[in-house]
């Protein structure tokens, strides 16, 4: 995974959120989606509103919701977006989150917590894994007809098979993962058990997902690093996909026969330092061109536990997290493509089209 591309931010706006997106519901809803607010669920919110679905998005801060207005807005969606319903809710509160599913009978769970840092363990098993345990249990509870699972590559436990790895490749027990695959992994196996209870399940585990927009989350943060001047580069590989595969097989998944499968969402394997070199020349920047090397890592983890036990910082280095990102690991995603009418973007032409909305928001 792009590790090192993840960074947080904490956005403070002052909004004025039209009164026409949170509203009292007076008709039958039938989808829910969590995390709508985030990534995967804007673009999906997207999708399904073009469709004249029925929608309830859950969200934590107020104030994200106006980027979610402000990316309908650039798409020329303003109307869609008044039919959303909004409801406020944290899944791990019942109280809210329970309200958030009267009347609901599909569910697209993308809410979720993403850090490689060790020192948010505990918070990652709290969203993530207990999270999607209460979203199970109140499928469970309201006869929830099906869910759609977003969970990650990471969540396969694979990092350093050999093989190519499949839906088939079993978590790997022997070597030790990053906090944020366990948090992945517990919360599929919360899916898995909501299966065995009555509710049918899909689960897709993308590998990085490449989306315009959201420059300060995700992969957006690449296109700014880069246009900054990046100049280490991580020395492994992994998967990509574009954020349109991944919104459109997660409907089309949720709309099939299909049931209690994963699939796993990679449209190619590539190298960091071949992505971050088409980034580069596409804006026009120089390309990153020191290699961060494994041993190098390792001298900063030593840093970095050193100044966690002087208590200077909190520790975010793991052995792990090393070992993800200087692997060479592939992923095979070509099950989805056999299962339903489906291709993957080039990831090339991904990049061009994000790049290019990077160009003109701010250069």
């Amino acid at each position: 995974m792009v590790y090192l591309g993840f960074v947080f931010f904490k956005y403070r706006f002052i909004v004025s959120i039209p009164k026409i997106i949170i509203k009292k519901v007076y008709f039958r809803l039938m989808i829910l989606v969590t995390g709508g607010t985030g990534i995967v669920g804007s673009h999906l919110l997207l999708l399904l509103t073009a469709k004249k679905k029925d929608i309830v998005a859950t969200y934590r801060d107020r104030a994200k919701i106006k980027k979610v207005f402000n990316f309908f807005e650039k798409n020329n969606r303003t109307e869609y977006f008044k039919s959303i319903v909004w409801k406020q809710a944290d899944i791990n509160d019942l109280s809210t989150l329970s309200k958030a599913f009267e009347g609901i009978q599909f569910v697209y769970h993308c809410a979720a917590f993403v850090s490689f840092a060790f020192y948010h363990r505990d918070k990652l098993v709290k969203n993530n894994t207990e999270g999607t345990a209460n979203i199970v249990n109140l499928c469970i509870k309201n006869n929830v007809k099906k869910i759609a699972y977003v969970s990650s590559i990471a969540a396969l436990g694979a990092e350093n098979e050999k093989q190519l790895v499949s839906e088939k490749t079993p978590w790997n027990n022997e070597i030790d993962h990053t906090v944020y695959a366990y948090s992945k992994y517990g919360a599929e196996l919360e899916v898995w058990r909501g299966t065995q209870e009555g509710v049918p399940a899909v689960i897709v585990n993308p590998g990085v997902i490449l989306a315009p927009h959201f420059w300060k989350q995700s992969s957006g943060t690449l296109f700014s690093m880069v246009n900054k001047g990046m100049r280490f580069y991580p020395t492994g590989k992994t998967g990509f996909v574009s954020i349109d595969d991944v919104v459109f097989t997660l409907h089309a998944l949720m709309e099939s026969e299909i049931k209690n499968e994963r699939y796993i969402l990679v449209a190619k394997n590539n190298s960091f330092r071949d992505i971050f070199n088409q980034i580069a020349r596409i804006l026009n920047k120089k390309p990153p061109n020191i290699p961060l090397k494994k041993s190098l890592l390792i001298v900063f983890y030593v840093l970095d536990k050193i100044r966690f036990l002087l208590r200077i910082q909190k520790s975010f280095m793991s052995m792990p997290l090393i070992n993800s990102i200087c692997n060479e690991q592939e992923f095979d995603g070509s099950k989805i493509t056999r299962d339903l009418p489906f291709k993957y973007k080039s990831i090339s032409e991904s990049l061009d089209k994000i790049g290019a909305v990077y160009l003109k928001r701010f250069l």
